[in-house]
């Protein structure tokens, strides 16, 4: 299918709205789980407060000061994959897509998307209240437990579903590198910024990976047949 060929054959509202939640659903007790396991696992390791020694270790070789420029970006650009910005942003532009664009596919998939990953963590802290490192003082946005990173749920499920959505449209390729790019920086600065234990990171990206695959493959399911 040509670039762009995916939104003009779309209609306005999902073809096939029993595949497209049946997938939800599962996805989300799927990304729940995932979470849930691995949390499990490195609380029965040990250390689930202390964090293991190569844990420490991890933080300790990324605590490196940063040139003023870099320093400031690592507390600044995390917040372009926090839901505390992409909620109001997403939701002006679910409306857009919905009043202005007659997309009403896109601007729900976005919504759902990001109502899993927003609720996924607070649930999964609330499970396990893991405390925060405290190694050196702790920057940046750092509420509520430790495990998992919502960070690292947020920027791969959201940050990468938007690139999907985007090179579906139009075929652009430069959203996989913007997201990409993002990415890296936000999981980086958890660990800079002494905010989360490695493995906090590590479940965060299971989690919005598990949620990402789910959701992408109901947004297939969902779509008109042709």
């Amino acid at each position: 299918m040509s670039p762009g060929a995916a939104g003009r054959a779309a209609r306005t509202t999902l073809g096939r709205p029993r595949a497209y939640w049946s997938r939800i659903v599962a996805g989300y007790v799927a990304a729940l789980l995932v979470g849930a396991a691995y949390g499990a696992w490195v609380r029965a390791a040990g250390e689930w407060d202390t964090g293991r020694a190569w844990e420490r270790a991890v933080l300790e070789t990324l605590y490196v000061p940063l040139p003023a420029p870099a320093d400031a970006a690592m507390l600044v650009l995390p917040w372009l994959g926090t839901n505390i910005t992409l909620i109001p942003v997403l939701v002006a532009a679910a409306i857009w897509l919905d009043r202005r664009r007659g997309r009403r596919d896109l601007a729900v998939h976005l919504l759902v998307v990001e109502l899993g990953s927003y609720t996924s963590n607070p649930i999964l802290k609330a499970l396990f209240e893991r405390a925060r490192p405290d190694l050196w003082e702790k920057r940046g946005q750092f509420a509520w437990a430790s495990y998992p990173s919502g960070h690292a749920i947020a920027s791969v499920a959201v940050l990468l579903t938007i690139a999907w959505l985007v090179h579906r449209e139009r075929g652009w390729r430069w959203p996989w590198a913007a997201a990409a790019a993002l990415l890296a920086v936000s999981l980086h600065s958890r660990l800079y910024l002494g905010v989360h234990w490695p493995s906090d990171v590590i479940g965060g990206v299971l989690v919005g990976a598990t949620w990402l695959g789910a959701t992408m493959a109901a947004y297939r399911a969902g779509r008109p047949a042709p």
